[in-house]
């Protein structure tokens, strides 16, 4: 018989097992890969990883010289749902048979996130992963300067370009190191951060050269599986140095400049939340179709019904899953060509459900066939939707037409009209030629 103690060990760790894996923070989970030039470097960014591992994220780390690396992949299964790319260096990791760049792009493919990191020189191998993406990195020996900060290859920034579904709200300027960015024309990619007017891209710091107003700092892609995929072109971003230093701020007024804590902290945290799928992530709870006055849903439709679509949508929102609102979900009824294309509407719904509910009341075409009802909905910074349902739409029967059109009087006038004029002249015809050949008949008779 096993003793209490024993018992109550063995609940109190199933309990704990049970619990820190409900408490995850991801939607995608908690296993994080994180690969580094030298083991070494992982205290420049203890403060990183300390905001992950609060979050609930299990971290591993390793180096492309380990003897025995991590395994990215076994048995046709990622061991680990998020990877940090931090070894910029590491010219032969782009061929490493456990997470070279092959693997990191089978990786998001499969649904996996990936946080990139380099500084001013990039390895070969940083850069062709970037292109995998559509992010280009600036030249080798180039840096990013700013002639309104006095280390001018150490730039302060407050142009957050993200849509607040990635950034929120940060009001504190950003400090930078590194290389400039270049985007594609994918639209996949998200503009996250930029450097002022004042900065400009060189191998060198001089006093005459111009600034430029489009020099990316860090951007995304959101692939069409959901997976993220975020390049930095500044691995101080991430350090501790920058998390504690200080920088210069104009006050609103404009009149004078305060030190202030730099929103380096904030905007990691932000950053990484979204990359990792923390935050901005929708999923379809249900999505359903029938006719109007009724509740189930039917085989077939015949043209010209009306049609009820109700969709309902969640939105993962620190940590649980929330009524999702929007305006500007549509519905699209397709036959090769969308025939209706139409705004979904909210309505409510009581406050025990985690999802916010969108209808449309449609008639359906007039054109019999097999049609798709489909909601793609791809926002920036928002995991994408798609619910589709596939119907039958028939025609009319025999016995379902009117018997009476109010379009078709005329004709029915026209018929009635021909009807009265044949009966007219047939008796005129007989009172006028069948009397004659009657009176000829007698005569001839006498």
């Amino acid at each position: 018989m096993r003793s209490p103690i024993l018992l109550a060990t063995i609940a109190i760790s199933f309990l704990i097992t049970l619990f820190s894996y409900v408490e995850a923070k991801s939607v995608t989970g908690d296993r994080v890969l994180v690969l580094l030039d030298d083991l070494a470097d992982k205290d420049l960014y203890s403060r990183f990883w300390q905001s992950l591992q609060d979050r609930e994220y299990q971290l591993s780390f390793t180096t492309s010289a380990d003897e025995r690396p991590a395994i990215l992949e076994k048995y046709g299964e990622f061991q680990y749902d998020h990877i940090i790319h931090f070894a910029y260096k590491s010219k032969d990791i782009a061929k490493h048979k456990s997470f070279g760049n092959v693997q990191l792009v089978k990786f998001v493919n499969d649904g996996g996130n990936l946080l990139v990191a380099t500084a001013n020189d990039p390895s070969l191998a940083i850069r062709d992963l970037g292109a995998e993406f559509d992010i280009e990195f600036d030249a080798t020996g180039t840096n990013v300067y700013d002639h309104k900060d006095t280390e001018h290859d150490l730039i302060s920034t407050s142009r957050i370009e993200a849509p607040t579904s990635i950034i929120d709200d940060i009001k504190k300027p950003i400090l930078y190191r590194g290389v400039g960015l270049y985007l594609g024309e994918t639209p996949m990619l998200n503009h996250i951060l930029k450097a002022e007017s004042t900065a400009f891209s060189s191998n060198g710091y001089s006093a005459s050269t111009s600034g430029s107003d489009d020099i990316e700092l860090v951007a995304a892609m959101q692939a069409r599986n959901s997976a993220r995929a975020t390049f930095s072109g500044s691995l101080d971003l991430f350090s501790d140095s920058f998390a504690e230093r200080k920088v210069e701020q104009t006050r609103p007024n404009g009149t004078a400049k305060r030190q202030v804590p730099s929103g380096n902290i904030e905007f990691v945290e932000q950053l990484s939340k979204w990359t990792f799928q923390e935050k901005s992530v929708l999923k379809v709870v249900d999505h359903r179709h029938h006719k109007v006055n009724e509740t189930s849903q039917p085989e077939y439709y015949r043209i010209k019904d009306e049609m009820l679509y109700i969709l309902e949508v969640s939105e993962y929102v620190n940590d649980q899953w929330v009524p999702f609102k929007a305006n500007d979900i549509q519905l699209e009824i397709i036959m090769l060509d969308p025939y209706i294309r139409t705004t979904l509407k909210q309505v409510p719904v009581a406050t025990e459900h985690h999802f916010g509910r969108f209808t449309a009341h449609v008639t359906l075409p007039d054109v019999y066939g097999v049609f798709t009802l489909k909601v793609n909905y791809k926002r920036p910074g928002l995991t994408y939707l798609l619910a589709e349902d596939v119907v039958a739409l028939r025609p009319f029967r025999h016995n379902e037409y009117d018997r009476f059109l109010t379009a078709a009087y005329p004709y029915y006038a026209s018929v009635g009209s021909m009807i009265v004029g044949f009966v007219v002249f047939s008796l005129v015809w007989l009172s006028t030629w069948g009397g004659q050949d009657l009176k000829d008949t007698k005569q001839k008779a006498q």
